[in-house]
């Protein structure tokens, strides 16, 4: 078993971790999913909301996800030497420190964001559900950390098999506290959006129970010394913090875009916002196997490169390319000539329906871009140029938020022009990750 790490980029072993990881990337998308289709079901109110309080949980994300992503390359560098004791001991000095960041997230939501957003929202009701969401859901961010970082293990050691069973949980917790709480069903008492926050926080609960169970049924204690209360190890610290540490200012850039995104469309209405609600919760299905295959392609590149492979990283960005294409046929065909159907099943309201169909096109179109765009980015930030990562996603979100500040609140155009400023991040985040990587620049990176 110790000995089984190291990684052959061919398109049987990149879909063997590819697909457990789509169950995966839908555990990270699916409370935002469920929470709006059942929410889209209760008020427009709350509907509207939720889109805003989840974009404040993403910002709340962003030194939790950088110092996940130096996890994950540092786990897959060493699985690529077959450094196995090593791996162990970077999760556990990784869980130090997520563990501290969590707690600063939380107090940061609990104490500080609610004075930001006071000012910021035009509605005094959109405000108080946001408020009375993020007050339950943000500790969640304790066990969410610790789930992200169990991951980063698996995907590590090329075991991603695991994803399928916690996906399931997820889902089933979420899809079933959603259904009791936000309407009162078989007896409960009918909270609203405050009932979605208890669902998302404890399915996120039952997703740390399953995998430390799988932790220990398979031995992963022992191989690899995961969970030992060891002595805070400076030398693993400083590699994760310049790893992790542009890695988190990237994921902060993109959570902040996304937050000025939709206030943007905040300043048009409720009407606009709960329609952006749901073109976002479309767009992060649609998102779904990509980010899987990124995932992928980022901690593989960086085990190649501990193997010496680096000659085969070209062709495993080609191959998973492919693959990603073929992924998302089947959902891009759904959305192109069943559109209707397709936001149907988020949302009962034909007026938003009718007013997001054109906005799905422009997704569309957007997604197809992301495929490469993605992948060529992550494999960047799989040869440890976190540096060269977070400036592209910084060209990016200014040329993201600039245009829709324009489309939306100087040129008054429609919200599926405004949405087009997608199909533009994503066209300058291919050309700028292809340019890098061509350049072999990454190569002075020694992790």
């Amino acid at each position: 078993m110790a000995g089984l790490t190291k990684f052959l980029p061919t398109y049987r072993n990149i879909w063997i971790l590819s697909f457990p990881l789509i169950f995966a990337s839908i555990s990270e998308t699916i409370v935002v999913i469920t929470d709006a289709i059942f929410l889209s079901h209760y008020g427009m109110q709350e509907l509207a909301a939720i889109g805003m309080a989840d974009t404040i949980y993403g910002v709340s994300l962003f030194l939790i996800l950088g110092f996940v992503d130096g996890i994950q390359i540092t786990i897959g560098r060493r699985a690529g030497e077959e450094q196995h004791k090593q791996i162990g001991k970077v999760l556990n000095q990784g869980l130090y420190l997520l563990a501290i960041l969590s707690t600063l997230m939380v107090l940061f939501i609990l104490f500080i964001m609610p004075i930001i957003t006071e000012k910021l929202f035009l509605s005094k009701e959109i405000y108080t559900a946001v408020d009375a969401y993020l007050k339950i859901a943000i500790f969640g961010l304790f066990f969410h950390a610790f789930n992200l970082a169990l991951s980063a293990f698996y995907v590590g050691i090329s075991r991603t098999k695991v994803f399928i069973g916690a996906t399931l949980i997820l889902a089933i917790t979420n899809i079933s506290l959603d259904y009791l709480l936000i309407f009162g069903n078989y007896g409960f008492a009918e909270m609203g959006i405050e009932g979605a926050a208890i669902a998302s926080l404890s399915a996120e609960v039952a997703v740390s129970l399953f995998l430390i169970i799988d932790i220990l049924r398979r031995n992963y204690v022992q191989i690899y010394g995961l969970f030992l209360f060891e002595k805070f190890n400076f030398t693993i610290i400083k590699t994760l913090t310049l790893l992790s540490t542009p890695v988190s200012m990237e994921v902060l850039i993109q959570s902040i875009r996304w937050f000025v995104f939709f206030l943007i469309i905040e300043q048009l209405g409720e009407e606009p916002l709960a329609t952006a609600t749901i073109i976002f919760s479309c767009y992060a299905l649609l998102q779904i196997p990509i980010e899987a295959f990124a995932e992928t392609v980022c901690s593989m590149a960086s085990n190649l490169l501990g193997q010496k492979g680096e000659k085969k990283i070209g062709l495993l960005v080609l191959k998973t390319i492919k693959l990603g294409y073929l992924a998302i046929v089947p959902m891009l065909v759904a959305a192109l000539f069943f559109p209707q159907y397709v936001l149907a099943i988020f949302s009962p309201d034909e007026i938003i329906i009718e007013s997001a169909t054109a906005t799905l096109m422009v997704i569309v179109l957007a997604t197809i871009l992301a495929v490469p765009a993605n992948i060529i980015a992550s494999t960047v930030a799989g040869t440890g140029d976190t540096v060269a990562t977070l400036l592209i996603e910084l060209v990016v979100s200014v040329s993201i938020l600039g245009y829709a500040y324009y489309a939306a609140l100087v040129a008054g155009f429609s919200l599926e022009s405004i949405w087009f400023a997608e199909v533009i991040g994503w066209s300058i985040c291919l050309l700028l990750s292809w340019i890098w990587l061509r350049s072999a620049l990454w190569k002075r990176i020694n992790i």
